[in-house]
């Protein structure tokens, strides 16, 4: 692989290199069995121009996803780092269309497409969710607890459920308060995760239009922090992306 590197953005670990072609699922889970982090994901970067570039995401599994905004911030830095681009402005083209990414040192904001949602909650376990979608597929779901919630064993009923037979990422979470929510996500291909900028989206999506929290407000994941803000009817995702 050319310019190889680990990357970060807010836990969400990935192989992150230069895209040079086709890559098969098993040389994916490959990379992955060979990595030296336990990463999420891997993402080639194709050069477009001097302001846009391409992400080519694989899960762990070596499956495709239709949206990593974790994985969209760290090819906007990587992009930069390698002199791919010419501007702190980026246009990264995702399976989901078009995001626009601006990197300042290690902080990168992303203006994110915008989430529906149903509003009939949905029953699995007897636990009451929403089902919402920003390219890929979420299930949220509101507990008392989210550090002690067993989250894969749910996680496995939601994705053998009939409202999901794609399967979805699950995210559990807690309202703190109008500013701060704290969640736990299973990714679809992956398991859990230290973070998940699709389900950020969602869960502010949703609970900024039910008039639960506010704008601006902060997501804490098991790996940090996103802080997201609608702005003009557009919703912006902010964090850190670094290297290991």
């Amino acid at each position: 692989m050319n310019n190889f590197a680990y990357m970060s953005g807010t836990g969400n670990d990935f192989i992150v290199s230069t895209y040079t072609g086709p890559t098969s699922e098993i040389q994916i889970i490959s990379l992955v069995a060979d990595s030296d982090y336990d990463v999420d994901g891997v993402i080639f970067v194709e050069s477009i121009d001097g302001k846009t570039v391409r992400m080519h995401y694989y899960n762990s599994d070596g499956s495709t996803a239709e949206l990593c905004v974790n994985g969209v911030r760290c090819t906007a830095k990587y992009a930069i780092d390698n002199e791919m681009v010419s501007t702190n402005k980026i246009t990264v083209k995702a399976p989901v269309g078009d995001l626009e990414a601006t990197v300042e040192d290690s902080l990168v904001k992303v203006n994110a497409p915008i989430p529906s949602y149903l509003s009939d909650q949905i029953n699995i376990d007897k636990y009451l969710g929403v089902k919402s979608e920003v390219g890929n597929p979420h299930f949220l779901v509101n507990v008392e607890d989210v550090e002690i919630f067993e989250l894969a064993q749910f996680a496995e009923q939601v994705n053998e459920s009939s409202y999901f037979p794609n399967g979805a990422n699950v995210e559990v979470y807690e309202i703190i308060n109008e500013n701060f929510i704290k969640t736990r996500v299973y990714e679809r291909g992956v398991g859990e995760t230290d973070a998940c900028g699709s389900g950020a989206l969602c869960l502010f999506n949703y609970l900024y239009m039910e008039k639960k929290v506010n704008t601006p407000m902060t997501i804490l994941f098991p790996g940090g922090e996103l802080d997201m803000e609608y702005i003009n009817s557009e919703i912006f995702l902010s964090g850190s992306v670094t290297y290991l």
